[in-house]
């Protein structure tokens, strides 16, 4: 992805606030830019919305969670600012390829299986 100041702010905004319930506008509004400049700006530069960025940070930290197995699919859901377990499941789906609980089962197994 290239790299540019735009780019750098948003991705730094979205790590440190990931958890939280941001938005798009929250985003536009921390950098300094209209919600459709800055999806057009970030568009352009990642081939991504920004929106995207913020759920695939969610996903990537609740796997992260989930591998760990000391919680539930739920606790993972909340913890990484998802606030519908049904939505957080449909979006590890997509993103994954496999449910939060067969995520958790199998990273635990293998888990089990090399220790």
């Amino acid at each position: 992805m290239p790299s540019n100041s735009v780019t750098d702010r948003v991705l730094e905004y979205v790590e440190r606030h990931y958890a939280a319930p941001i938005s798009l506008r929250d985003v536009a509004f921390a950098i300094g830019y209209s919600p459709s400049h800055l999806t057009t700006a970030f568009r352009l530069a990642t081939g991504s919305p920004v929106t995207a960025w913020i759920i695939k940070r969610r996903i990537d930290a609740a796997c992260e969670l989930l591998g760990e197995g000391t919680v539930t699919v739920a606790g993972a859901s909340e913890a990484v600012g998802f606030t519908d377990l049904c939505y957080f499941t449909r979006q590890f789906v997509r993103y994954v390829g496999v449910t939060p609980g067969r995520f958790r089962k199998e990273t635990s197994r293998e888990k089990t299986i090399v220790s």
